[in-house]
C-alpha cells in the first residue's frame, strides 16, 4: 500500500513549512492553494487537499506509459506535459515527477506538478501534488549530498499579479520538508523601510541562495516597481529551516519619465 495521508504540523518559524513525521514522509500542509481542479472533474466544487493527494496516491506503481496517463486521477481531461525521474540521490529513493495540464468541465486550463519518492507501491510516497491556473517548471534538484537535498521547481500563481507558485523541498537526516518562498518574500519584505514593498513574481536562485526582487513604492499602484532593488540572501541554519539572512536594498528615485515611441508613431513625450 501506498503511505497514508500524513498528519499536518503547524509552523514553528516563520520561513519554516512543515516538519516531517518520520523518514521518507512529509507533513502535507504546506502553501498549496485552494485545490482548482477536483477528483470529479469540476473546477473548485468542494474538495480539498487531501482529496488531491489521495487521487495520486491510488496509483500502485508508476506507470510505463507515464508519459501518456497522469499521475492524478481526476474526471476532467488531462494531459502530461513533461516528466522526469532524478535517478542519483543521495538520501532516500530515486524521485519521479510529472507535469500535467487540466482542463475541467466548467473552468479554466489548469496546470499541475506531482512529485513522487520510490518505485513501487511498498516505497511510493506522494510528496507534493500542487495545482496553479499559471504555470510550472520542471523541478531541479540543486544540492544532493549525504546531509542535504534540495529540490526547487519554479512556479507561477495566475492573473495580473503573477506571484510565485514555487516547490521547494528539502531532505535531511529526519525525513522531507516542504518550504512557502512567499513566508520568505513577506520575511524580507518586514526588514524594508515604510512605504515600499517587494513585486511579485521573482525567480529565486536557490543554488546560490539569493534572489532580486523589484521594490515597489505606494505609490506604484498596479505598474511599475520604481524604488529599486532588494537583493536578498536566504540561509539554512538546519535542513528543515530556511530563513532571510540579509537584504541588500538599493533604492532608486525616478527623475524624469520618458515615453518612446516606435519609429514613425506619434511624437515622444516625457514628463
Amino acid at each position: 500500500m501506498l503511505a497514508a495521508l500524513l498528519a499536518p504540523v503547524g509552523l514553528a518559524q516563520p520561513a519554516l513549512a512543515q516538519e516531517v513525521t518520520g523518514d521518507g514522509e512529509i507533513a502535507y500542509v504546506d502553501q498549496v492553494e485552494t485545490v482548482l481542479v477536483c477528483p470529479d472533474g469540476k473546477y473548485q466544487s468542494g474538495c480539498d487537499e487531501s482529496d488531491l493527494i489521495r487521487a495520486v496516491e491510488r496509483i500502485e506503481d508508476l506507470p510505463t506509459d507515464i508519459e501518456t496517463r497522469c499521475l492524478y486521477e481526476t474526471k476532467a481531461r488531462c494531459y502530461p506535459v513533461a516528466f522526469g525521474r532524478i535517478i542519483t540521490v543521495e538520501q532516500g529513493r530515486p524521485l519521479t515527477w510529472q507535469h500535467m495540464v487540466l482542463y475541467p468541465e466548467d473552468g479554466p486550463r489548469v496546470e499541475m506538478m506531482a512529485i513522487l519518492e520510490g518505485v513501487t507501491a511498498n516505497d511510493l510516497y506522494v510528496l507534493v501534488a500542487r495545482q496553479t491556473e499559471g504555470w510550472f517548471a520542471p523541478p531541479q534538484l540543486v544540492e544532493n549530498t549525504n546531509e542535504l537535498m534540495l529540490l526547487h521547481g519554479p512556479g507561477r500563481t495566475g492573473g495580473t499579479g503573477m506571484g510565485n507558485a514555487d516547490i521547494v523541498l528539502s531532505r535531511h537526516e529526519q525525513g522531507w520538508t516542504t518550504f512557502d518562498v512567499n513566508e520568505l518574500l513577506f520575511e524580507a519584505e518586514q526588514m524594508l523601510p515604510a512605504g515600499f514593498s517587494l513585486a511579485s513574481g521573482v525567480n529565486f536562485d536557490f543554488r546560490e541562495m539569493f534572489v532580486a526582487v523589484p521594490v515597489k513604492r505606494e505609490s506604484d499602484g498596479g505598474c511599475c516597481a520604481t524604488g529599486g532593488t532588494a537583493f536578498i540572501d536566504l540561509a539554512m541554519p538546519a535542513g528543515n529551516l530556511m530563513n532571510v539572512a540579509s537584504i541588500t536594498f538599493n533604492e532608486t528615485k525616478p527623475v524624469e519619465t520618458h515615453r518612446i515611441q516606435a519609429p514613425g508613431s506619434e511624437a515622444n513625450t516625457h514628463e
